[in-house]
Parts: C-alpha cells; structure tokens; sequence
C-alpha cells in the first residue's frame, strides 16, 4: 500500500504540474485517470487529499505573487475536484457492482438450497397439506431473496373438484400485509397478472395507477404508500397455469430486474416439483 501512496503522489504531483503549465482539457484528463487508478489500487479519499495538500504546498512555494498563488490554488483546486468526482464515480460503480454479485450469490445459494429440498420432497406432495408445507417454503424464501414484505403463493388442484390451495408468508415488521391479502378481494389483481401470462413487476406508482389496485385503495387507507407488485407462474411442462406466485411491497424501493429473475428461477423450480408430484401420482 505504501508503495502504491507513494506511486501516486509522484504521478498526482507530475500530473498537477503539467496542467499549471498548460490548463486544458487534455491536461485535466489526468486528473481523471488518477482518480480512476486510485481506486484500482485501493487508496482512500485521505490518500488523495494528502496528496494534494503536499503538491499545493510545493507549487504555492513557487508563487511569484498574490495573483499566482491565487490562480495556482485555483487551478489545482480543479485539478483536485476532478480526480476526486472520478474516483468517487468509480468507486460507487465499484462498490454497486460488488453489491450486485453478493447478492446474486446469495441468491443462488437459497435457490440451491430450496432445489435440494424440492428434489427430495417432490414426491411426497400426494396430499393438499403437502403441497401447503412446500408452497409455504417457496412463499417464504421468495419473500427472503427480494425482501418483499408479504408473498401469496397459489396452486389450483383441477383432480375431482378444483380446489385452489394459497398460502401467504409476511414480514414479522408488517403483519398487517397477510391481513390485508387475506381480507381483500383480490380477483382484479389476479385477472391483471393472468391477462400477461408471463412475469409481471410494476413499481409503487405504476401499480398506484393501476385499476386493479383499487381493492388496496379501499381496504388499507392507512398504508403509506401502495405496495409494489412483483408476480410469476406457475406452469406445466406444456405451459398450462398451475398458479402464482405474489409479491407485495419490496422493504427497500421496488423490485428490481434482479428480484424479477430469481422469482422466476424459483416459480420454475416450484413449478418443475409439482409436475414431477403429479406424474408420480399417475
């Protein structure tokens, strides 16, 4: 790491030089390069500031007068904005990208866990109360990977009398979510996710605006703002309707692209456990 502190107060100090001389565009570039190299070699924003404290105490000792070092500290004062704002814009990309990919390995070792769990059970689920436990499972872990306050997993039995068996998992911070999903009258927004036949994830506002969020309306008053949507099916191999899968009220913002694929990896995997259930049966 020092050798690194010390590589770029060197190049900073270079850097800075050239661009009192000559105070372009192209100059200021390097500026820009610095930050980004910066964060490549892992310094601190203190790495940078102390930087260009020493390089201004070395250029201002070379001020001729008050308008020099007036025009010296302005212009490294630029020098040094520059390379912090890219730094700052890297680091962020970074960091999110970073963020990113522990998530989506935390995704991926729920859904391995959920799938060994699948594989075992799929046989098994000969029962309704079967079927809840393993729709209660999915329920949950759906809710887990997207951190969706509340998630109402379904299947219709179509073997004698339909029978359709839903269960719902809630945050413990939101009870009132399953209340609510249990209470209201959900036929418009299940005809408005069956219409797609396909994923469908709409944020707070677009849901807001959505007539099938009505029953929400009437029924929860006091909610602070409309909950999002984030829904996938469940299907046969040959692409009929088993069910849904439900997601209401992401705990951070709305659902994400990312939360829209690890649902429908899971609905895929619930979906792949029942129809396996099922031709057992047979």
């Amino acid at each position: 790491m020092t050798t690194d502190v010390d590589w770029f107060r060197t190049a900073y100090a270079s850097a800075v030089e050239s661009y009192l001389l000559d105070t372009s565009e192209s100059t200021l570039r390097a500026a820009y390069e610095l930050g980004r190299e910066a964060v490549s070699k892992e310094l601190s924003v203190l790495d940078l500031a102390v930087g260009h404290h020493d390089v201004l105490i070395s250029v201002l000792g070379q001020a001729s007068d008050t308008d020099d070092v007036e025009r010296i500290t302005t212009a490294a004062g630029d020098f040094f904005l520059e390379s912090l704002a890219a730094f700052e814009m890297v680091q962020r990309g970074f960091r999110e990208a970073q963020e990113a990919a522990l998530l989506e390995r935390r995704h991926a070792a729920i859904l391995r866990r959920l799938s060994n769990f699948l594989a075992d059970a799929s046989l098994a689920l000969s029962t309704s109360d079967s079927l809840e436990e393993m729709l209660r499972l999915v329920a949950e872990q759906a809710r887990e990977i997207t951190d969706a306050s509340c998630c109402l997993s379904s299947v219709v039995l179509e073997q004698g009398e339909p029978e359709t068996i839903e269960v719902v998992s809630h945050s413990e911070t939101d009870p009132g979510c399953a209340t609510l999903l249990t209470r209201t009258e959900l036929s418009p927004i299940n005809e408005l996710i069956r219409s797609t036949g396909r994923p469908m994830r709409m944020t707070r506002e677009e849901f807001a605006r959505d007539p099938a969020y009505r029953a929400f309306a009437t029924e929860s008053p006091g909610r602070e703002a409309p909950p999002g949507l984030l829904a996938a099916p469940l299907t046969t191999l040959d692409g009929r309707e088993l069910g849904w899968i439900q997601l209401l009220d992401k705990q951070d913002g709305d659902f994400t692209e990312i939360d829209e694929a690890a649902l429908v990896h899971l609905a895929q995997m619930a979906s792949a456990a029942i129809e396996r259930a099922r031709l057992y049966e047979r």
